[in-house]
């Protein structure tokens, strides 16, 4: 027999599943209750049962994929002989790993910062993401030599703006430059080595690959 607690856990998760592919086929405002409850196959009741707005049911995605990729990155910075060079390295894979994940996950961010930055900085931090520890790493590599003077949160925004813009302007640029979005977005995962070079010549006072 099962267990009624692994149910609700095996319906949650067929939810999100679908919810995923929803906001990955028409982006967060476009994507309805009453198309993820068809796309999980069950009625929208049941759907709101569980998540009572779609809000709710995108901030349980958005936790979920922020909290797997901060682990990874807390791992490293967790190190005392963390390198800034091995640091790039590491959050532009994780970056791109999740925006190749949830490539609409960019325009909910503008728009939620947009309308509510308070509630966007609390869902962030709600992840258990610790944006001192990275720039403690940085500081100690502009003091030992290693990397240009620059204020830390330089380094961090031009690593997410060189991350997330081209997620954030898919529609665009796929329409432009490539003959469709899925040539451009296996140019976007591709992309990951030219960001880190581009970055590491642009800080580092010395760059061998």
């Amino acid at each position: 027999m099962v267990d009624k607690k692994e149910k609700n856990k095996d319906t949650e998760a067929q939810i999100l599943d679908a919810a995923r592919k929803v906001f990955v086929r028409k982006g967060y405002d476009g994507a309805r209750m009453q198309e993820i409850a068809n796309e999980a196959g069950m009625n929208k009741a049941l759907l709101h049962y569980y998540f009572r707005s779609k809000d709710k049911l995108f901030d349980q995605i958005f936790k979920e994929a922020f909290s797997n990729f901060w682990p990874s990155i807390e791992v490293f910075v967790s190190q005392k002989d963390a390198r800034v060079k091995d640091l790039i390295k590491v959050v532009v894979n994780n970056y791109v790993d999740l925006l190749v994940k949830m490539p609409f996950l960019p325009a909910f961010v503008v728009g939620e910062i947009n309308r509510s930055p308070e509630r966007m900085e609390e869902l962030i931090l709600s992840t258990g993401i610790n944006p001192g520890k990275v720039i403690e790493i940085i500081k100690k590599s502009i003091e030992n030599g290693e990397m240009v003077r620059m204020d830390p949160r330089e380094l961090i925004i031009n690593i997410i703006g060189l991350s997330v813009f081209p997620f954030l302007s898919r529609p665009l640029l796929s329409r432009m430059f490539w003959e469709s979005q899925e040539k451009y977005m296996e140019f976007l995962e591709s992309r990951r080595d030219s960001i880190y070079d581009f970055i590491c010549r642009s800080v580092l006072t010395e760059f061998n690959k």
